[in-house]
């Protein structure tokens, strides 16, 4: 997969050599200082879903000599612990640039592998002194083409599944079914949904995904169908589409029914939820969706 690399560009400054005069009436040069330089302020990469290696490029002023220098990593918030920043960095002799490599050794969307790089106890430095890394993890998405999309306990009154976008995550088997409600609300829904206990506040979310997982059956992130429920004993929220995963085990749901009901057909059972008022219970081949 292509790793987007954003580079912010920045001049090396080079320590001057510094002049002064001699009891003998001619200027002498004193030696140059050495400096030290990341190559920019930021570095943005975007990682793809797994083992990864980040390369930060740094700079020193005089070439001559090898030298090792001492780097300290701080890392950021949510930063996940599976990055390994090396403490030093080695210049060869003859060489102004060195390289320090990051290892990642898992990545997962969505993390965000982040915190600041700087030379640490280093005494005398030039240019960019601190470097803040910024590198989440997304996967590559492509579009398969035109699928279909059901959900049967929203589209009241629909006769046949409707078609959807179907977006596939390079080298995983995970999906999107992408604005899957928005037909739906703009044409039956407005009719199913009039202004009374159930109606559509939104046109639901911008995608449904899910997974096929190690043991070949199903997950699915929850999400809010864009429906809301109001009665006239004061209860109200808006429904969610839950994975049974977000229920305790008590609540005796079950990721049994998340399966490919045949290659290329996946069914679901969402259990629809309303936070704080209760449910309507889990709906077998609650939503089916077929790949192009």
């Amino acid at each position: 997969m292509k790793l987007f690399k954003i580079f912010s560009v920045a001049a090396i400054l080079a320590v001057s050599a510094l002049s002064s005069c001699s009891d003998k009436g001619y200027m002498d040069e004193a030696p140059l200082e050495q400096g030290l330089t990341f190559q920019c302020a930021t570095y943005n990469e975007t990682l793809a879903p797994g083992a990864a290696e980040i390369v930060i490029p740094v700079r020193r002023t005089i070439a001559s000599g090898e030298e090792t220098v001492n780097i300290k990593f701080t890392p950021g918030k949510n930063c996940p612990t599976d990055i390994t920043v090396p403490s030093q960095v080695k210049f060869e002799a003859g060489s102004n640039t060195a390289e320090i490599v990051i290892n990642i050794s898992n990545a997962t969307p969505p993390a965000t592998y982040a915190g600041t790089l700087e030379f640490d106890g280093t005494p005398s430095y030039a240019g960019i002194s601190t470097l803040t890394l910024n590198c989440p993890v997304n996967y590559t998405w492509v579009s398969l083409g035109k699928g279909t999309y059901y959900d049967m306990f929203v589209m009241r009154g629909a006769d046949d599944p409707y078609p959807v976008e179907i977006l596939k995550a390079e080298g995983f088997e995970r999906y999107r079914a992408v604005n899957p409600y928005v037909e739906y609300y703009n044409t039956l829904g407005k009719e199913n949904y009039p202004n009374s206990t159930m109606s559509v506040t939104s046109n639901g979310p911008a995608y449904v995904e899910f997974w096929e997982n190690a043991s070949g059956t199903l997950s699915f992130n929850s999400f809010a169908t864009g429906l809301y429920y109001k009665d006239s004993g004061g209860n109200e929220g808006a429904i969610g589409a839950y994975s049974w995963t977000a229920f305790n085990a008590s609540a005796g749901y079950t990721g049994d029914d998340d399966i490919w009901y045949e290659p290329g057909f996946a069914v679901l059972a969402p259990v629809y939820y309303i936070n704080g008022v209760g449910g309507f219970g889990q709906i077998q081949y609650g939503i089916q969706i077929e790949l192009p």
